[in-house]
């Protein structure tokens, strides 16, 4: 791993930090839905793809 928080994973590069950032929030997030069941399983899914694509987007 070198300074930038970045690492080669199954040889593609991953930057660890936007990855744990992501991990994080789809965490918090599920474990508020599981409390409150406000979205059902298709929209988590799609929830969670645009939080993907939006921290993608900001790389």
């Amino acid at each position: 791993m070198n300074n930038e928080g970045k690492e080669i994973v199954n040889g593609i590069e991953v930057n660890t930090k936007k990855a744990q950032k992501i991990l994080t929030k789809l965490i918090v997030r599920e474990k508020t839905n599981i409390k409150t069941k406000q979205y059902n399983d298709p929209q988590m899914v799609n929830q969670i793809k645009k939080m993907i694509e939006e921290e993608v987007e900001c790389y």
